[in-house]
């Protein structure tokens, strides 16, 4: 199963930084490819939402959709997510909001599996690219939401 793993540094306090990433619904606006976040459940730390994006794979344009349930741990600065349903066979990963000098270290980690019948190697290699660049930007989209 294909695993991605980013970090990013962040000018602005761990909880800060942990209120902005669970602000989800905030991202379209700072995340050109990702044209909607819509909460569908809100109880207590866990957060049920459904995401809308466009995969662009050079010639093919693909909307994908899924559904995540997400815990926020705001005392452990975590998240965990996997996926309810969607465009993937799995998804499931986590955030973690670290203390790092005067900002925050977050790291986005995931595993992923996309099971698209008689795709070879080299699209696979390619949608490997696109979550790795989608995480990119989640992430910077996050310094940017943080660091106001």
């Amino acid at each position: 199963m294909p695993h991605v793993r980013k970090e990013i540094l962040v000018n602005a306090a761990p909880e800060a930084v942990f209120d902005a990433a669970a602000d989800i619904e905030r991202f379209p606006a700072a995340m050109p490819d990702l044209k909607s976040v819509e909460v569908l459940e809100r109880e207590g730390n866990r957060c049920v939402s459904r995401w809308v994006s466009v995969a662009d794979l050079g010639p093919i344009q693909r909307e994908v959709s899924w559904t995540e349930e997400a815990v926020w741990d705001r005392a452990g600065l975590s998240c965990r997510f996997s996926l309810i349903k969607g465009d993937m066979k799995s998804y499931s990963g986590g955030w973690s909001f670290t203390p790092d000098g005067a900002g925050t270290k977050v790291v986005l980690e995931f595993d992923y599996e996309i099971e698209i019948p008689l795709l070879g190697a080299l699209v696979h290699k390619i949608i490997h690219q696109k979550m790795e660049q989608n995480c990119d930007g989640l992430l910077a989209a996050l310094k940017q939401l943080a660091e106001g």
